[in-house]
């Protein structure tokens, strides 16, 4: 029940945050408005799917979106929580980091001139949590991926190396264009934008929305550079960095058009907008759910059929408290958690690769016991022979084949 609780908390925590922000900036519209251009907002493919998930991006988008209520709000009033939330963000996902970064840098440029004392509370509050950040992330972060032999998901920059590959970042990534948002979204962002074409010229750059559109738009672009290769094989690198500030210019966009726009139109415009929004995210959530996804037209496979039941077959004959370690997972990310157990798990690329980490994570996490996917155990047998050569077979189905060690 443990990763429905999680779940469910995440996605009423994003609900919540999306909600009061669509009714804070849009306020003076009404509240079936208010509901349908809500519900224009949530129905992005990426955001319902990801929002009832176990990402950390997820949840640092949402703390995000509070922090934008608070912006608009009444930025100089609410400065202190605003670094707070943004600063926890921080904590939770590192590439967050950039907004902390970039309110701090507006609250600045709006103060400087008028230099007083919560402008010095706020940038010692910004040093404080940025040196509470750093030496978590050094002291239990870093040391946590040294001890584990672990340098994924950002711990670790991928910078761009040439232009050809800055391009191809965009290129790649281009695939996934309908799943960051769909066709009714990508209506009215193509909207917004063309009529933001127009009000360029009446940009104030001492406003705050300026100040940060430019700041986070420098920030972003040195993460593209420094993290840029990961976009192409994820859409939910987006979530914590580009999303949030996306989220926000389509909230305000919409408020600025509203006021040109016969309220019974703009009703009947967002009505149809949410209505067709609402029937392609809840057709794309339901093919994320299955084992074959369609990206761009091409499929996408996550296998975890198999995994049904695996916990009760595990139970019956791996004891309790022990750890498990799943072997040729297609999907590593679904293995343990359909196991219901504490351990590791490998995909089958790791699995073949020489020097494989299954190894030195065997030996220096002293397991037992491991889960292999029926149909690789010849892969297994072909890629790790002394492993099976000395272990006992304790269950085996088409399924599962699960092993214990003996003497490796």
């Amino acid at each position: 029940y443990l990763p429905f609780i999680y779940r469910i908390l995440t996605f009423s925590i994003v609900f919540l945050c999306s909600f009061l922000l669509v009714f804070q900036v849009l306020k003076n519209e009404t509240i079936l408005y208010r509901c349908l251009a809500f519900l224009l907002i949530l129905c992005s493919p990426l955001l319902l799917y990801y929002s009832y998930n176990f990402l950390p991006d997820v949840l640092a988008l949402a703390l995000l979106l509070l922090c934008f209520v608070l912006f608009n709000q009444d930025f100089d009033k609410y400065i202190y929580w605003i670094l707070l939330i943004s600063g926890l963000s921080l904590l939770i996902k590192t590439s967050s980091g950039i907004y902390f970064i970039t309110f701090m840098s507006v609250f600045f440029l709006q103060n400087v001139r008028r230099w007083n004392l919560k402008l010095t509370l706020a940038g010692g509050l910004f040093i404080l949590i940025g040196l509470l950040v750093a030496y978590y992330d050094y002291t239990y972060v870093d040391a946590r991926n040294t001890e584990f032999n672990s340098y994924v998901f950002l711990s670790s920059t991928m910078p761009t190396k040439s232009w050809k590959e800055f391009i191809q970042i965009f290129d790649t990534a281009s695939r996934f264009s309908d799943e960051y948002f769909n066709k009714a979204q990508q209506i009215v962002i193509v909207g917004l934008s063309l009529v933001g074409l127009f009000k360029v010229r009446n940009l104030s750059f001492i406003n705050k929305n300026t100040q940060f559109g430019v700041i986070l738009s420098l920030g972003l672009f040195s993460i593209l550079l420094l993290f840029g290769v990961q976009y192409m094989n994820h859409d939910y690198y987006i979530i914590a960095t580009f999303l949030p500030f996306i989220i926000y210019l389509i909230i305000k966009g919409l408020q600025h058009v509203s006021e040109y726009i016969h309220p019974r139109t703009g009703l009947i415009l967002m009505g149809s907008l949410a209505i067709i929004s609402f029937s392609i995210g809840n057709n794309r959530y339901f093919n994320r759910m299955s084992e074959v996804v369609w990206i761009n037209d091409y499929p996408e496979y996550y296998e975890y059929k198999w995994l049904k039941d695996a916990d009760l077959k595990v139970d019956s004959v791996v004891p309790k408290d022990a750890l498990v370690f799943s072997v040729y997972s297609p999907e590593p990310n679904f293995a343990l958690v359909h196991l219901k157990r504490k351990g590791a798990a490998f995909n089958i690329e790791e699995m073949q690769r020489e020097g494989s980490p299954f190894i030195w994570y065997l030996k220096f996490l002293k397991t037992d016991y491991v889960v292999c996917y029926s149909r690789f155990v010849h892969y297994f047998v072909r890629d790790h022979p002394a492993f099976v050569e000395n272990a006992a077979v304790l269950y085996q189905d088409d399924e599962l084949t699960i092993y214990k060690k003996n003497g490796y």
